[in-house]
């Protein structure tokens, strides 16, 4: 056999939906938890789990057992025989913490020095919890909130001047005097290691009260001020509800994708969608949260440069006559894309693992070769399919989301 169904862990993470995925996909919650992340692929905390030979087996292990064949040799020799990406359901009912990821070589050097000075991988203070980097891109279910990347840096100090605080004042004369990456990154810094956040975070709030009647702001202003009092709903007193001034405020609607480069702080604040990335867990948190904050490690892993608001989503390339839409993206361990399946059926090539999830619709799935059985796929469901498959058939009339390792 070379098609597997998944048998995916569900993480019960607090800021996670108990509804969404019970109502888009039917999975059962029958204690009413928070359904956060369901996470599909090799990733040692929470491996998916196949049938093979009649035995239950962890994907980790059953691709580290034969990893040339399930792989692809090509890949295996890229990857170190990992299965390079992570594919998740996410679902979130309030906001997740700022955070950001680090590029390869940091995550390298992180995870070496970490365990030079033997922090166990599960202390609270541990940054790097592999030695990958962690590029991301997410596919938008419902509609999804989020913040990524900074503003433009012309647009962060207008939000900011218009709130008059004496505690910022002298932070963002500092910045309009040094426009430019070294400046953002001393503002930001200034702002998370304030000596009176308390105070600095109630100028905030004042300052966005106010605002919130002046009948001149642009609709980007408002809401911007409007997220930071939400925030602080959520997260009373946290220094990071400033980062709504800072990053980008994105609203996908249903079915678009954006991506999320290493050393971009971001934030998911609300919805449902797919996420793609590296496979890794490393993240460095800059606020929103009551998890350990490395605001010196944060630092030296951010890439301090503006995103234009409306550069972040992804615009799809058609193929198959139209019915995929690839999300290209720079990251070579991952490729995304959106499968339309009719009932006319299409025969897919195979030339790496891929990660099948079925976002809407049934569909039959078969291996091209003989010895391949015929299954039936429902919304939810997900499977897996090895490289040594090299083909396969979809009939059927659903949507399905694809998850691939580029060629080299």
């Amino acid at each position: 056999m070379s098609i597997f169904k998944l048998n995916n862990t569900i993480m019960n993470s607090a800021w996670g939906c108990e509804k969404s995925m019970t109502e888009l996909f039917g999975y059962e919650n029958s204690h009413n938890k928070p359904m956060a992340e369901l996470w599909m692929g090799a990733h040692p905390k929470a491996p998916s789990l196949i049938q093979s030979e009649g035995e239950t087996i962890a994907l980790d292990a059953y691709i580290a057992s034969k990893p040339d064949t399930v792989l692809g040799t090509s890949c295996a020799e890229r990857f170190h025989n990992r299965l390079p990406y992570l594919f998740k359901v996410l679902s979130a009912k309030s906001p997740l913490s700022i955070q950001s990821h680090p590029n390869k070589q940091q995550a390298e050097d992180g995870w070496a020095r970490e365990n030079l000075l033997d922090i166990p991988l599960d202390a609270a203070h541990r940054n790097y919890k592999d030695d990958n980097h962690k590029p991301e891109l997410v596919f938008s279910i419902t509609e999804y909130h989020a913040l990524n990347g900074f503003r433009e840096f012309d647009v962060i100090i207008s939000l900011f001047e218009r709130i008059e605080s004496d505690l910022i004042r002298p932070l963002l004369t500092e910045f309009k005097n040094q426009q430019q990456s070294a400046g953002l990154k001393q503002f930001y810094q200034s702002i998370l290691t304030h000596p009176d956040k308390t105070k600095f975070v109630a100028e905030v709030l004042e300052g966005c009260a106010q605002q919130l009647n002046n009948e001149l702001l642009s609709e980007e202003a408002l809401n911007a001020y409007q997220l930071v009092i939400s925030l602080n709903d959520y997260y009373p007193n946290d220094i990071g509800i400033t980062s709504a001034f800072i990053l980008n405020y994105i609203i996908l609607a249903p079915n678009e994708a954006m991506y999320l480069k290493a050393g971009t702080p971001h934030a998911y604040l609300k919805g449902t969608g797919l996420e793609l990335m590296a496979n890794s867990d490393n993240v460095l948190r800059g606020g929103l949260t009551p998890k350990h904050i490395d605001v010196p490690e944060l630092m030296s892993t951010t890439v301090f440069e503006a995103t234009p608001l409306a550069e972040l989503k992804l615009k799809p390339r058609l193929a198959r006559n139209n019915q995929e839409h690839i999300y290209v993206t720079p990251a070579i361990d991952f490729q995304f894309s959106i499968l339309e399946v009719t009932e006319a059926g299409g025969t897919i090539e195979v030339n790496s693992a891929e990660i099948l999830f079925v976002v809407e619709g049934k569909l039959t799935l078969k291996g091209a070769t003989e010895n391949e059985r015929e299954s039936l796929l429902e919304k939810g469901d997900s499977y897996f399919v090895s490289a040594q498959c090299k083909q396969y058939v979809v009939q059927g009339n659903a949507k399905i989301a694809r998850a691939i390792t580029p060629s080299a």
